[in-house]
């Protein structure tokens, strides 16, 4: 049987499994599809293994820039943004993508009806950077917001020529947040936090006003709709879903492993039902 995985720390909250697992079956592909958990800075030890057992990984939190680095070959996409959530592994070796950019586009699209000039993203890791260099080859004005700050500043400079997007890293705290939202259509949480290991908690302040105009998307899919989305949907704000996005880059993952077109509807339904079951 054909092995796929997802790794990361964690991923026993994963509904990945749940979503791919219902694509194969969708289109007649007797394959499994596995969590596997290694551990922060255990990923080039762990990788000669992985690359032997599994024709495809996904890949997620905090893995997506080493897999990047350890990939044998990159997608323009991932050599952009320097972060893969996708690897496929064959005869000529590894090859990292990150489906996570486009996954984000089509999730919005879905939902919202305009591509927004101005965009606040909250995080700087691998998912952050995925989301910025998509938005700025969309040529959207991108700011970042978030807590490290040489991470912040090398995805600004990594990522200022992704696209005709200026982007710009601020820096930290709840000044700072007030100011980077003034004109800004969309705001994207691309952090972890409000996930399910730090529930409750919402990456934006109290006191940072949320315009009733602004769309609010937050990548965080446990709960499905976090602290941050419940507090927009209630100021009036468009929200979108984490789950979207998470569907739709799976269906881009399935389709590098496969070569068979993504079953979308199947995996959202999926993933709709596997939610549901956690909640």
């Amino acid at each position: 049987m054909t092995e796929v995985a997802l790794i990361g720390d964690p991923v026993a909250h994963s509904v990945s499994p749940a979503i791919q697992s219902a694509a194969f079956a969708a289109v007649g592909l007797d394959w499994k599809y596995l969590l596997v958990r290694v551990a922060d800075g255990e990923l080039e030890d762990a990788w000669p293994g992985l690359a032997h057992r599994f024709r495809g990984i996904n890949v997620t939190s905090p893995h997506k820039q080493t897999a990047a680095r350890l990939a044998d070959a990159l997608s323009p996409t991932a050599r952009t943004c320097a972060s893969v959530n996708t690897l496929t592994f064959g005869p000529s070796g590894s090859f990292g993508d990150s489906t996570d950019g486009a996954g984000f586009i089509r999730a919005l699209r879905r939902v919202a009806s305009r591509q927004p000039a101005t965009t606040v993203v909250l995080g700087t890791g691998g998912a952050a950077r995925a989301v910025v260099a998509a938005l700025s080859a969309e040529g959207v004005a991108v700011r970042v917001v978030g807590r490290n700050q040489v991470a912040g500043s090398e995805l600004a400079q990594d990522l200022a020529g992704a696209g005709s997007g200026v982007v710009d890293f601020l820096g930290d705290g709840e000044a700072v947040l007030t100011k980077a939202l003034v004109g800004a259509e969309l705001l994207v949480n691309a952090t972890t936090m409000g996930g399910l290991n730090d529930a409750g908690r919402s990456p934006v302040p109290d006191g940072v006003r949320l315009r009733q105009d602004l769309i609010v998307f937050d990548l965080v899919y446990l709960p499905r709709r976090t602290p941050l989305l419940q507090r927009a949907q209630a100021a009036g704000c468009l929200v979108v879903e984490g789950l979207e996005m998470l569907v739709q880059q799976g269906g881009l993952s399935f389709e590098a492993w496969t070569g068979v077109g993504a079953p979308l509807e199947v995996m959202r339904e999926a993933a709709d039902l596997a939610v549901a079951g956690r909640s």
